[in-house]
C-alpha cells in the first residue's frame, strides 16, 4: 500500500493511522484543546481537488452532527486546512462488528446488536437521512455492550434534491446492497433494513447469505436469488430474515422501530406476539426462589396453624 503523507491540522496531535479507504484516511489524533482522543477522518488528497467528493464529504460531517443518538457515532467538528478536509470524531476504541463475527457472536449478542442498530436507524430515517452502506465495518462499540452506527459517506437527506453521483451510479457495498440500490433505482429508509438483514443473518450465521464469483455476480444474487434458509440453530429468526431481505421495498418492514418492536417480541417474549423461547437465566433463577420461598413459607404456615390449634395433652395421674 502506498504510503500516506501524515496531514498536519492545526489543533490536533496525530498519532498514528487506525483506518483507510478509498476516499479517506482515519487517524488516532489528540485534540489538544480539550486533550482527548478523537478519530481524525482526512479525506484523500485525490479527491479532495474534486468539487463533487469534497462537497460529499462535507455534508457528511453536518449530516452526522445532527444526529444526536447513543448508537450513532458523535461529531466534535469539521472544516478544511490548505488541501485536507477533515471531521473530528468520537474515538471508539472497542472494535468493529467485522471483527466481532470473526470471533462468533452467540445469537443474544446478534440480537441486542440488530435492536441497537435498527434504533440508530429509525432515529436517523425520522430526520430523512438513509445512510445506503449498513455494513460491519461500519458497526463499532463504544464498549463490549454499546454498538454505534458510524460512516455515513454516501447517506443521503430525502429532502435535499442534490444530486452527488451520476444518475443511475450504483452507491454501496455490493455484499450488503439492497436490490433496489444494485439496480440504479432510487431508495428510502427500507434500503437500510435490507442492508441490516445481510448483517443480522452473517452476525447469526458467521457467512453472508449471498457470495458471488464477484462483486457483480453478488449484486445480481441480492436481485433475483431467493431468501436463504437459515440453519436449524437460529429457524426462530426465519420470519424476520424473510422480511428484512424481501426483494421489494413493500414487503419488507414499514420502518425501523418496527422490527425492533418485532424482534423485542418474538425473542424476549413480549406482548404483541413473541415465541417467548428464550427465556432470561436471571428471570428463570428468579422465579425458581419465588416458587421456593412460597413453598417454605406455605409449610411454615402450616405447621405453626397445627400446633397452635392442636388439643392439649392430657395431665398425667400422679400414683397414690
Amino acid at each position: 500500500m502506498t504510503p500516506v503523507e501524515t496531514p498536519q491540522i492545526p489543533g490536533y496531535r496525530i498519532e498514528k493511522i487506525i483506518g483507510r479507504s478509498a476516499m479517506s484516511s482515519v487517524y488516532l489524533a489528540i485534540q489538544e484543546s480539550l486533550d482527548r482522543r478523537v478519530a481524525l477522518k482526512v479525506l484523500s488528497l485525490s479527491l479532495a481537488v474534486d468539487p463533487a467528493f469534497n462537497k460529499r464529504f462535507i455534508k457528511e460531517g453536518k449530516i452526522i452532527a445532527k444526529l444526536a443518538h447513543p448508537h450513532i457515532v458523535t461529531i466534535y467538528d469539521t472544516g478544511v486546512h490548505q488541501d485536507y478536509s477533515y471531521i473530528a470524531m468520537e474515538y471508539l476504541e472497542a472494535g468493529t462488528l467485522k471483527e466481532r463475527i470473526k470471533q462468533g457472536l452467540s445469537p443474544e449478542q446478534a440480537v441486542k446488536i440488530l435492536v441497537q442498530i435498527a434504533q440508530a436507524l429509525g432515529y436517523a430515517h425520522r430526520q430523512n437521512c438513509v445512510h445506503r452502506d449498513i455494513k460491519p465495518a461500519n458497526i463499532l462499540f463504544r464498549d463490549p455492550e454499546t454498538a454505534v452506527l458510524s460512516d455515513f459517506g454516501i447517506a443521503k437527506n430525502l429532502e435535499d434534491k442534490t444530486q452527488l453521483t451520476a444518475a443511475g451510479w450504483r452507491i454501496g457495498t455490493p455484499n450488503y446492497m439492497s436490490p433496489e440500490q444494485a439496480l440504479g433505482k432510487p431508495v428510502d429508509s427500507r434500503c437500510d433494513l435490507y442492508s441490516l438483514g445481510v448483517v443480522f443473518y452473517e452476525a447469526l450465521t458467521g457467512s453472508r447469505p449471498y457470495k458471488g464469483a464477484d462483486a457483480f455476480e453478488t449484486a445480481l444474487m441480492h436481485v433475483k436469488e431467493p431468501i436463504p434458509t437459515l440453519p436449524e440453530p437460529f429457524r426462530q429468526f426465519q420470519p424476520i430474515i424473510n422480511r428484512l431481505l424481501a426483494k421489494t421495498p413493500e414487503a419488507r418492514f414499514a420502518n425501523a422501530e418496527e422490527l425492533a418492536q418485532v424482534v423485542q417480541n418474538r425473542v424476549f417474549g413480549k406482548r404483541g406476539g413473541g415465541i417467548g423461547r428464550w427465556w432470561s437465566p436471571w428471570l428463570v433463577a428468579a422465579l425458581l426462589a419465588a416458587v421456593l420461598i412460597g413453598l417454605g413459607a406455605a409449610l411454615a404456615w402450616r405447621y405453626w396453624s397445627t400446633t397452635a390449634h392442636a388439643p392439649p395433652l392430657p395431665t398425667p395421674v400422679q400414683p397414690r
